[in-house]
């Protein structure tokens, strides 16, 4: 009872510093996100979630499209939609409500880890300024979302009660429905802190070892229990309606087989020959390529100007670097007297930045992936600082703690950098040219630069002229937006298609080709995308019979800056 009293008043100003840091992140989000939420209008990754809640509105079949995400993901756009209608400031408000969000939870668990304000505060200074990739901004938050709950759940490894297991394992429920595979990374730390806290967190008295084996088994069963039920319920009700609706193997089945389709992906990018023996000439022909990381030598090379290069190569390699020495330092906890206790927190950090990592560093090392990839990383970058802090609290160790310090800290201003002044990520920096404004069908409003705005009129008039809202058409590589914001749907069920498509599908120009054909859709719309930095990635090269096959049918070209827009002959009109 002596204690009692010191350690609430102890944790009362903790708390209330805590709640006054989350006030104040959530204001400075607002007030910034205001400034430039009606800025642009990318009709590549916005336009696809916009465009197939659109087409869930319609009542297109789930099964007609595809897509990498959980469709749950896409079904909370269809529910605003019924409440809103087509808009494009309703998908735009899904996005930064998420990147608020996972701001908040930035600074909530780095200041739970590190018990500092300062840190937490820095932390969310930079996830604010240049946030997440706003229409894959849930990566980031469905990984701080679990980070934060389990991170809660670490420190109770010894105690462990059911209760404590439900907000985690309703957490991970929610990441099933948006993003299965980061579903599948975050039970792994959360079953892995059960087995923890059942067989060695609960004091079992003076038992012989018969019965402490059994005592243990119990409390495994009943914290597993507590999980499974939790995840189930949470389910239960998206389950039910899939059922009900037909879905049901959209929502279940696919998550089941998503590990298989990860891996599947991993052969077909670095053993092509696995499953690529029809497309040996594309291959060979340089299609099929993924976006390259920058040279490491782009660090002492330069130049150190623009979103790419030797910027880039810090974005790139550093986080390695700074996850290595986070790895050494946990390991160096065990050699303390406390070392057991935290090494579990450390271990949930760990995944939370390396849920993301190889979403850059594997297979899109672009500015984009490298801001979803980050809020985690601020997370481990200032729980590393805090932890070489307490590992050397004076004399040359905190000289030489302070340095290695340096390496995240590093990384976060170059992020900041280039975020603050180059597009890519969810900041102001593309918006300051945007003054001009946009107007379509579902596009109430937006402010374009000149060049953006001179791009989408050509292209929204002659898809009116040529169309009729409500007609099917195809959008290739990857602007299904182009076909939302007037008001059309799309043809075929693949929104996105690059030259890796004939790793992982070689028939699938054929396919397209004979669907074109057989709709004889109004209007195809390609656009002049090196989605991976290469002329063979530009869809009029590697996918040329599909362009050879509508000038063959009569489609006639027309041209707007960087599109190219083929309409269908009138009708009766001879090829």
């Amino acid at each position: 009872m002596t204690h009692a009293l010191p350690i609430r008043r102890a944790a009362r100003p903790a708390g209330l510093a805590t709640a006054a840091g989350l006030l104040a992140v959530l204001a400075a989000s607002l007030g910034y996100y205001r400034l430039f939420i009606d800025s642009g209008l990318n009709t590549a990754d916005d336009g696809h979630y916009a465009q197939v809640a659109y087409e869930l509105l319609l009542g297109t079949d789930p099964h007609a499209m595809s897509y990498s995400y959980g469709l749950m993901w896409f079904k909370l756009g269809q529910l605003l939609f019924t409440v809103s209608g087509p808009d494009w400031h309703a998908v735009q408000l899904i996005f930064y409500a998420l990147i608020t969000a996972t701001s908040l939870l930035v600074y909530a668990t780095v200041a739970r880890v590190t018990r500092s304000q300062g840190l937490a505060m820095a932390a969310a200074a930079v996830a604010v300024a240049a946030p997440a990739f706003p229409p894959t901004a849930f990566y980031a938050f469905c990984t701080l979302l679990n980070v934060f709950l389990q991170v809660r759940l670490a420190e109770r490894w010894r105690a462990m009660r059911a209760a404590d297991l439900l907000l985690p394992a309703a957490a991970l429920s929610v990441t099933f429905q948006i993003r299965p595979d980061f579903g599948f990374l975050f039970a792994v730390p959360l079953f892995g802190l059960v087995l923890l806290g059942a067989l060695f967190g609960r004091e079992l008295g003076r038992q012989d070892r018969g019965q402490a084996r059994a005592g243990r088994l119990r409390h495994f069963a009943l914290l597993t229990g507590a999980a499974l039920v939790t995840i189930l319920a949470v389910q239960a009700p998206v389950l039910i309606r899939a059922a009900a609706r037909g879905y049901l193997d959209l929502v279940a089945i696919e998550t089941l087989r998503y590990p298989v389709i990860i891996l599947d992906y991993l052969l077909a990018v670095f053993h092509p020959a696995v499953t690529v023996a029809e497309t040996v000439a594309a291959h060979a022909s340089g299609a099929g390529t993924l976006l390259p990381r920058p040279p490491l030598s782009a660090l002492w090379s330069g130049p150190w100007s623009g979103p790419s290069d030797a910027p880039m190569a810090v974005l790139v390699y550093g986080p390695v670097v700074v996850i290595g020495l986070f790895v050494l330092i946990a390991a160096l906890r065990l050699f303390r007297p406390d070392g057991v206790e935290k090494l579990p927190v450390l271990l949930v950090v760990l995944a939370g930045a390396l849920a993301t990592w190889p979403h850059y560093f594997v297979f899109r090392p672009d500015l984009a992936h490298v801001a979803n990839f980050m809020p985690g990383f601020l997370v481990l970058g200032c729980t590393l600082v805090a932890e070489l802090r307490a590992l050397a609290p004076s004399g040359g160790g905190r000289l030489a703690a302070g340095i290695l310090a340096v390496l995240p800290l590093t990384v976060a201003t170059v992020y900041l950098w280039v975020g603050l002044t180059t597009p890519g990520t969810g900041s102001i920096a593309a918006s300051l040219a945007r003054t001009e404004p946009f107007t379509a069908r579902n596009v109430a409003g937006v402010r374009l630069n000149p060049g953006e705005r001179r791009q989408l009129e050509g292209v929204r008039d002659l898809i009116e002229a040529a169309s009729a809202p409500g007609d099917r058409i195809v959008c290739v590589p990857y602007c299904p937006g182009m076909a939302f914001m007037t008001g059309r749907r799309m043809l075929l069920r693949e929104y996105f298609v690059d030259d890796s498509f004939l790793l992982r599908d070689p028939g699938w120009i054929d396919r397209a080709i004979a669907t074109t054909r057989d709709a004889r859709p109004p209007v195809v719309i390609v656009v002049d995308w090196a989605i991976h930095g290469t002329e063979i990635s530009r869809f009029q090269n590697w996918a040329k019979p599909y362009i050879d096959a509508l000038v063959a049918d009569g489609y006639e070209r027309r041209d707007v800056p960087g599109v190219m827009i083929y309409q269908r002959p009138p009708s009766g009109a001879q090829p």
